[in-house]
């Protein structure tokens, strides 16, 4: 496919587009495919088997295990206020375990403190999951964990 892709094009174009390193890059607008994917796809019927078997298989977000899950539910429902501190180092401790195979940067960041929202709001106490589910459908605040946190502690929008 590589040697298929270096002779689609002209000298010309080699000239024009080859980089310092004897690399050819070509622009995105300009690259020109022999086939679609569909034919690609009914050439190599494997790889239309491949898609079906792993259709089933994805998942958007990580599931909490069930050890952590049910340790944060007990921290919540014996006293939510008083143990809002070690719930929030239990989540992000919990966060920090299953996202360990990403490598450091935002994109973990990201993902580690929009688990640590959700899985806060999935274990808030009856009474406060509705009042603050409320809130976020009246768009008074957000998903975001600092507002959650904030309605948790003071009550305030």
């Amino acid at each position: 496919a590589a040697d298929l892709a270096r002779e689609s094009c002209t000298d010309e174009q080699k000239a024009a587009l080859t980089l310092s390193g004897g690399r050819c890059a070509i622009p995105g607008d300009q690259l020109k495919l022999g086939k679609t994917f569909v034919a690609f796809c009914e050439e190599n019927k494997a790889i239309r088997d491949l898609i079906d078997t792993g259709k089933g298989n994805l998942q958007w977000e990580r599931d909490i295990p069930p050890a952590a899950l049910s340790n944060l539910e007990s921290l919540a429902k014996s006293d939510f206020k008083a143990n809002l501190g070690k719930i929030i180092h239990d989540i992000y401790q919990t966060a920090h375990v299953m996202f360990s195979d990403m490598p450091q940067g935002d994109h973990k960041k990201r993902a580690k403190y929009r688990f640590a929202s959700k899985t806060l709001m999935r274990i808030l106490p009856p009474g406060l999951d509705k009042e603050i589910e409320g809130l976020i459908e009246k768009k008074s605040i957000t998903l975001d964990l600092y507002e959650i946190l904030g309605q948790c502690t003071w009550g305030k929008a």
